[in-house]
């Protein structure tokens, strides 16, 4: 076989070898977050929606110890009629809190629905962000190394962190 038909399957092994490269980079996602305005605002808005409700619970806490308190403290001077009404004041109290704390916190509760409207269309956006990323700079895998996968070592050329806030328009200052 002549050196000429050699190198001409090398250089057809190369070529092959080459387009079958994956690149590959990540993306720091509570970076992107902690440095995008609106999330931060999102997040906000959210804690305050939670301090709100967890208020709310702990004075009706305290409203029910108050009156189980005084029942314990009458409770030998009344009736078993007026007992059953304390009581009964007591439970009501108790199921409006389970009742409350459900709507606020449990499946599908406000807090979820919040979530969605304020922060699921953000999140998005870092996504559909990210994939513009990894098309304009030809990455084949873009990992995240915010998430729970654990990369022992990332080569800091391979961050498109910044690339990724730049087309969110979010400018970072350089150190």
């Amino acid at each position: 076989m002549p050196i000429s038909r050699y190198l001409m399957i090398l250089g057809m092994l190369a070529i092959t070898t080459q387009s079958y490269c994956q690149r590959f980079g990540y993306v720091n996602t509570d970076e992107i977050y902690k440095n995008l305005p609106e999330y931060q605002a999102a997040v906000a808005e959210i804690d305050n929606l939670i301090n709100n409700w967890n208020r709310e619970i702990k004075e009706k806490k305290m409203e029910r110890s108050k009156l189980m308190q005084q029942f314990e403290i009458d409770a030998p001077l009344l009736t078993q009629e007026l007992k059953n009404e304390r009581l009964e004041e007591i439970r009501t109290i108790d199921q409006e809190l389970r009742e409350f704390q459900n709507n606020r916190f449990g499946y599908k509760g406000m807090l979820t629905i919040k979530k969605e409207q304020v922060i699921d269309p953000i999140v998005e956006k870092v996504f559909q962000a990210t994939e513009r990323v990894a098309k304009i700079k030809k990455v084949d895998f873009l990992f995240d190394v915010a998430s729970d996968l654990s990369l022992p070592y990332v080569r800091p050329s391979k961050d498109y962190t910044d690339f990724v806030l730049e087309q969110l328009g979010v400018s970072i200052p350089k150190d």
